[in-house]
């Protein structure tokens, strides 16, 4: 831990009593008002599984509102937030080592206002673990201990990568003692330091992106910002430098759209297509796709795609429903359809709630581990001679492990192996000598034992029954994209059935709510982000249905985004004023976990401009300004994928009488790519627009195939 977050080095800490003999006496202060409600575990009902997991913890757990800062300045003690999730490891691990060591209890309880964050709900507080998380020296990683004065300013922080209980006890008695004395013998001192920093932090918060609205200097950003990644493409081992743990689904989006848009040269086109070409070819067939039950991970451990995180959520599930059914239209790559379709059977089995809505999570549970890789011993106990052939072909199984050694430099993975398709069941069939028909047959039969032997190693954890707007808003985004790519009605039916539940669920009072029900307190206030998602699939839901209703909404959302999310004119922050707890008021505009708020917010409104709604003030400079795409482009795919939008987009209208079969044509469009929306003036007919102001009259559906196959 750093020494300048301690406030005095760890060094001084010695003569820091004997410089408090020399001081004046203080003036008195009242006595500490300790309220009812600080001696009792508070998270019974809680808005998340996370939270109502730990409602009979022995520790006082409060929530995540504005009134804690009231409550703690009156009991004259500081609160310790544990800011985590059920989708990151180690956050069930901490928090159970927590309650079984009366130590830390006590003094949580004594000494501490005890603040439980579930960050999926509060999204605020894990950017805000982003910003400081760098300070530390260390990566941000879940759960974060954040410990915050009376004033909500952040006095000490520390990102926790549980490896055992030790490195727990560690961070609690040392440093969490320092700060505890420090606050125990001048909590002036520490009110006033923390108050200037966080005035500080303010001051040096990054300007707003500069204002470009000329064309050409757009269009010059797009083609630096592709230009610069597609250089950071090794063709020799099919990756791109610095995409980073997270599977890439923004990346690989951005790179499509590129290599479809008509307004780049088609070297720089070419090179986009060679980039995404490889960097799916080694993602399908690597172990982030699960082959039994066709769940696909959020990330990686260390630096190989085939040692996945082994924990799953509704949100992965859902932006790989949507990015690779938008690829698949765009390339006409089968594969990746199946990823797509495998994803959203899995939501559907996992996230899915009594109501129709979707959780994000499942309940806390222990992190899956070495139990998820396999001895080629143990498959060979679990599977027959034939299966085991076709199993060691199809994921490359070797009795020294199918793992790269850099994965593990201890040693730790030798002789383990994860299953992935490494290769296609045909390659497969044809490497183990079986036909087709018999391969496909031994591999289902082959995965029904794997998945029930790696149920009884660790089981799936359980359902959340809590529904949650961003999973919800997420899958409706999902199914529009699979019915889109198939043309399948009943992924049709689900998009609508979902959105309309989601109109009734999440925004029956004027705001948006993270989770069901009216008026809900401020930790369930939506957040920005949520917004963001709710416009998105409003879009969607217009694309598909053709539907004024749902291009209203997502004007609706937006105007309220722009309304009560922008402060000071050109700050955009993730938490309405009346549920804001820390006042550092810091803008989402980069990818640290996935989609950025200011990046969606930028492809959410080059869609509004296109079906010819006027973008909200508020959030003119989103639609106006860009970053520096130049020099960290990765971290802006976002924006990338907006601008790529915003230069290559049709507008397609059809006339209210025009016939079934164009209006099914036009409704099957890549999303985005294509905007469309009815007229009362074109009759039966239609017209093509194009960015450059360029209109075409369409009279017959051939004749717009052929208008389509030419712009894309």
């Amino acid at each position: 831990m750093c020494a300048d977050r301690i406030f005095i080095p760890l060094l001084a800490i010695a003569c820091f009593s004997s410089c408090q003999k020399e001081k004046p006496a203080a003036s008195s202060k009242p006595e500490p008002v300790i309220a009812p409600e600080l001696r009792e575990n508070q998270l019974a009902n809680s808005p998340s599984t996370f939270l109502e997991a730990a409602d009979r913890s022995p520790v006082h757990w409060q929530r995540w509102n504005p009134d804690i800062l009231q409550k703690a300045e009156a009991s004259q003690r500081l609160i310790f937030a544990v800011i985590g999730s059920s989708r990151y490891p180690g956050c069930y691990e901490t928090m159970k080592a927590i309650d079984e060591r009366a130590v830390i209890v006590d003094r949580l309880n004594n000494d501490f206002v005890p603040v439980l964050v579930d960050l999926d709900i509060c999204r605020e507080t894990s950017l805000l673990a982003s910003i400081l998380s760098p300070e530390t020296g260390m990566g941000v990683s879940f759960p974060f201990f954040l410990v915050l004065s009376p004033e909500g300013a952040p006095i000490t922080w520390q990102p926790h990568q549980y490896t055992n209980p030790d490195n727990l006890l560690d961070f609690f008695e040392n440093s969490l003692e320092v700060v505890s004395r420090l606050w125990n013998e001048d909590p002036d001192y520490v009110l006033e330091d923390s108050s200037s920093k966080i005035v500080m932090r303010r001051n040096n918060l990054p300007k707003p992106d500069p204002i470009m609205t000329d064309p050409e200097d757009r269009q010059q950003a797009f083609q630096t910002g592709v230009r610069r990644i597609v250089s950071f493409y090794d063709e020799d081992i099919q990756t791109l430098a610095g995409s980073g743990g997270l599977f890439p689904f923004g990346l690989l989006d951005c790179l499509a759209l590129a290599e479809s848009s008509p307004s780049l040269p088609e070297s720089l086109r070419s090179r986009a297509d060679e980039a995404l070409s490889g960097l799916l070819g080694e993602l399908v067939r690597s172990a982030m796709i699960d082959p039994l039950d066709g769940g696909i991970y959020s990330a990686r451990r260390g630096n190989t795609w085939d040692l996945p995180t082994f924990l799953r959520n509704n949100e992965t599930q859902a932006r790989a429903a949507r990015v690779f059914s938008r690829i698949h239209q765009l390339t006409d790559n089968p594969e990746l359809l199946d990823a797509a379709i495998g994803a959203i059977e899995f939501a559907e089995a996992h996230y899915q709630t009594d109501g129709g809505l979707f959780s994000l999570t499942g309940t806390p549970a222990p992190s899956a581990d070495l139990e998820w890789l396999w001895h080629l011993e143990d498959l060979e106990s679990i599977l027959n001679p034939n299966e085991l052939i076709l199993w060691k072909e199809l994921s490359a199984i070797k009795s020294l492990g199918n793992l790269p050694s850099e994965a593990a430099p201890t040693g730790r993975l030798f002789r383990l192996n994860s299953l992935r398709k490494s290769r296609s069941l045909e390659e497969a069939a044809k490497r183990a000598g079986f036909e087709t028909a018999q391969a496909s047959s031994l591999f289902e039969s082959g995965r029904k034992k794997l998945l029930k032997a790696r149920e009884l190693r660790v089981p799936q954890p359980k359902a959340d029954t809590t529904p949650s707007a961003l999973a919800s808003f997420r899958m409706i985004s999902a199914y529009a994209s699979l019915f889109t790519a198939t043309g399948e009605t009943s992924y049709l039916e689900k998009a609508v059935a979902l959105g309309k539940k989601c109109r009734s669920e999440f925004g029956t009072s004027r705001f948006l709510n993270e989770r069901p029900g009216d008026n809900p307190e401020e930790m369930s206030d939506g957040r920005a982000f949520t917004y963001t998602m709710a416009t998105q699939a409003a879009l969607d839901l217009g694309s598909i249905t053709l539907e004024d209703e749902w291009y209203q909404w997502a004007r609706d959302m937006s105007t309220l985004l722009g309304e009560h999310f922008i402060i000071d004119g050109e700050r955009l922050v993730e938490t309405r004023e009346p549920s804001r707890v820390v006042d550092l008021n810091f803008e989402d505009r980069v990818m640290t976990f996935g989609e950025s708020t200011a990046g969606m917010i930028r492809i959410n409104l080059v869609r509004l401009k296109a079906l010819g709604f006027q973008i909200p003030p508020a959030l003119r400079p989103w639609a106006e300004s860009l970053p520096d795409l130049s020099r960290y482009p990765i971290i802006h795919t976002d924006v990338l994928r907006a601008l790529a939008l915003e230069h290559s987009q049709s507008i397609i209208v059809i006339g209210t009488d025009a016939p079934a079969e164009l209006r099914e044509f036009v409704s099957r469009l890549p999303l985005g790519c294509h905007e469309r929306r009815m007229s009362d003036t074109l009759g039966k007919g239609a017209e093509l627009r194009l960015v450059d102001g360029t209109r075409q009259s369409i009279d017959d559906l051939s004749q717009f195939k052929e208008l389509i196959d030419s712009v894309q």
